[in-house]
């Protein structure tokens, strides 16, 4: 069955999309509309704009553009029902019962929440009874309150080979149970089993605060220590961060997000207050992980581990964080603590003291190098620029590297007219790279007059009217053709007019491309009206086809056609006249 159209005009009226864009991408107010980094591919350089009359997006950078359903379906990479279902209810409007189909796609994700949000119900409950013993000895004993092991929704997997198999097995088939992970198939083909037996449990929410993934903590000293869900429809490793339905919100009122390795130290953050902690989930952090993280903030502080694979993992964020552009500080805690140890001993307000006090990425590294080798020795010293130099080409800002050479010269020891000609070749090499290319603007191919219709036709309803005069053959040759066109169209069926109705009239990415982009620009300038753009676009259009027939008399021998031409230039110098 269809949407019904009072439901879908509903959700139109109530869904802010500024609101909406703001609560997945840190924006700001620039002119009449608001201006972030583009969350479908990566850019330093703010080039998302979203505005609220129309309402509508744009990247000036990828391309990307439309209503707030077309910003669901790509970053959920959902249906345009599936869309409209998500935006009704994060607005709250009652969605009519089997207005329409769901797709096999959309129904499994549904299937999978609901079984991942049972499983965690199951263990949750296990680690408050007798079963749970051990998990609630083991997670209280670390001086975890019951309230924060509620609040993450710590749980238990009891020490069985089948115990939430038997609990879930009534509910949902053994087939969404494997697809889910939390259960595997027996080496001989008979039957299945639990995959997390004897374990504290961690659920993994996403950013919207559904169950996707597990994490699990060996209790018996088993093999692997933390073993953590299979990737599945709904779970990405690479997408996802363990406590960002928690922080976002810190994350976003204090401008900055603190990034530790495990469940415990995020969960220890909590308690203590430090609400702006993740972590990613048994996986070294990804470019997907930080431009997840950029939509909420630009600024970071890194807590890892101050052993060697902690300070390596620490090493291989920053690469990452670099890239994606944010201002990235390493958060250093005395030697033998991480952040969960640290803050339960010393407690929060000794932490953010640490956090205010932490180094940026590039005055920890250049300390670090110096510390690890020996810049006595030319062989040191080539070595300590090799473990700076990949970190120090990457920051953009030629005059912000140029203020650490001087620290870099001092710390390693070395010669600054050598120091910056490697500098140079490091820079050159990174710049031999091929950057793929991004859109240009869509309106450069715009008459003036072309950008001033749309703009009237989508910020002035009481002129959608006028459109109807609109002919084929003052289109030709113009990149708006198909947007005027499907506007004329539908106002000739009296249809409602706006960004939406003709994106979804139109056939093609340029198109809607380019609505999106004229939809969230400022107005050209210009006083005419529609009225006034219609008769420019009739004037330019027969002024062409006077040229084309000045260009045929010169070259028309005397004759029928001869004549039939100049007849033709007579009424075409009167159409342009009275215009």
């Amino acid at each position: 069955m269809g949407l019904p159209d009072a439901f879908l005009e509903e959700v139109r009226r109530v869904a802010d999309i500024v609101r909406f864009v703001g609560e997945h991408v840190a924006l700001r107010k620039v002119g009449n509309s608001w201006k972030g980094l583009c969350p479908f591919h990566q850019e330093k350089t703010p080039s998302f704009h979203v505005r609220a009359d129309p309402p509508v997006f744009h990247c000036f950078g990828c391309g990307e553009g439309g209503d707030i359903f077309k910003f669901v379906m790509l970053r959920e990479r959902v249906s345009f029902p599936e869309a409209i279902t998500l935006v009704a209810r994060h607005f709250g409007v009652p969605i009519p019962e089997r207005s329409f189909s769901v797709g096999p796609d959309a129904k499994q994700r549904e299937e999978l929440f609901a079984v991942m949000e049972e499983a965690a119900t199951f263990y949750a409950r296990t680690l408050w009874s007798e079963a749970g013993r051990t998990a609630r000895e083991y997670l209280l004993g670390r001086s975890f309150q019951q309230a924060t092991l509620e609040r993450i929704r710590a749980g238990a997997a009891r020490d069985s080979w089948s115990a939430l198999l038997d609990a879930l097995g009534r509910k949902f088939s053994p087939t969404l149970l494997q697809t889910a992970g939390l259960v595997l198939q027996r080496q001989d083909g008979r039957g299945l089993y639990d995959r997390f037996r004897n374990r504290a449990v961690f659920p993994i929410l996403n950013e919207s605060a559904k169950v996707v993934a597990f994490g699990a903590r060996a209790l018996d000293g088993s093999e692997p220590k933390y073993l953590n869900s299979p990737e599945t429809p709904v779970y990405q490793k690479a997408s996802t961060l363990y406590g960002l339905s928690w922080a976002k919100e810190s994350i976003r009122k204090g401008g900055r997000a603190v990034l530790m390795e495990g469940y415990l130290d995020v969960a220890r953050a909590i308690e203590c207050g430090v609400g702006e902690a993740v972590a990613s989930c048994g996986t070294a952090l990804t470019a997907n992980h930080a431009r997840l993280l950029r939509r909420f903030s630009d600024a970071i502080g890194v807590n890892f581990d101050q052993d060697a694979a902690g300070q390596k993992a620490a090493l291989r964020s920053l690469d990452v964080l670099l890239e994606q552009g944010f201002k990235v500080a390493v958060v250093e805690l005395p030697e033998g603590h991480d952040p969960d140890s640290f803050l339960r001993q010393h407690g929060a307000e000794a932490y953010r003291e640490r956090l205010a006090a932490a180094p940026s990425y590039m005055e920890w590294l250049i300390r670090k190098a110096a510390a690890e080798q020996d810049v006595n020795v030319p062989a040191g010293k080539a070595a300590f620029l090799n473990a700076v130099l990949p970190t120090l080409s990457r920051i953009e800002s030629s005059v912000e590297r140029a203020a650490w050479i001087p620290m870099l010269v001092q710390a390693g020891r070395l010669d600054e007219a050598a120091t910056i000609e490697e500098l140079r070749r490091a820079l050159a090499a990174r710049g031999s790279a091929v950057v793929a290319p991004l859109r240009g603007r869509a309106s450069a191919r715009l008459l003036p007059v072309e950008k001033l219709l749309l703009a009237r036709l989508l910020r002035s309803p009481e002129e959608h009217a006028a459109v109807a005069e609109l002919r084929d053959e003052d289109l030709a040759g113009l990149a708006s053709a198909p947007l005027l066109r499907a506007a004329r169209d539908l106002c000739l069926r009296r249809e409602d007019l706006s960004v939406a109705s003709i994106a979804a009239a139109v056939g093609g990415d340029d198109s809607r491309h380019l609505l999106s982009e004229i939809a969230v620009a400022d107005s050209p300038a210009g006083e005419q009206g529609v009225a006034e753009c219609l008769r420019e676009l009739r004037r330019l259009a027969l002024s062409r086809r006077l040229e084309d027939i000045q260009r045929r008399l010169g070259q028309e021998p005397l004759g029928e056609a001869l004549e039939l031409l100049l007849q033709e230039k007579l009424t075409l110098q009167k159409e342009i006249a009275a215009l």
